[in-house]
């Protein structure tokens, strides 16, 4: 029942800070707005999809590392490394984001793909939020190897 508690804690504190990443996003996302039809740039279009492009590769790396963190999580270590397999994955979607963000909006504005970063984003993010299942299947792993 302890175990059981720790992680419901454990849960609310990455979906917490989960939730704060993805606000600020939707925030530097709605600033950018206001400066991004004023800077303009020809020619630098591929800039912008190389960003993009960037965006995908770390929401790639942040499930593929998600899910090799997860494998290393038992009830013993549940509040260390159960935390760590979130918000390490969470910070790196939003490194991602964070740079599609003011490539596509602080140095060439392209409402379009900055736009498209964030909802990409903010997918990623839900994605990534833990279940509250995971603890049914951490016993039932736990209760097979006794």
């Amino acid at each position: 029942m302890a175990k059981q508690i720790e992680f419901i804690v454990v849960v609310r504190r990455i979906k917490l800070l989960g939730i704060a990443i993805t606000i600020g996003i939707i925030v530097i996302y709605l600033s950018g707005l206001l400066v991004a039809n004023n800077n303009h740039r020809e020619n630098f279009e591929m800039v912008n999809l190389l960003s993009l492009f960037l965006l995908l590769f770390t929401l790639l790396i942040s499930f593929i590392l998600r899910n090799q963190m997860l494998k290393n999580v038992n009830l013993s270590n549940i509040s260390d490394k159960y935390f760590n397999a979130h918000i390490i994955p969470i910070a790196i979607i939003d490194f991602g984001a964070l740079f599609c963000l003011t490539t596509n909006l602080f140095v060439n504005g392209n409402i379009l793909y900055a736009t498209i970063g964030v909802v990409i984003s903010v997918a990623g993010m839900i994605m990534n939020f833990p279940s509250e299942e995971y603890f049914g299947k951490l016993k039932n792993n736990s209760d097979s190897k006794n």
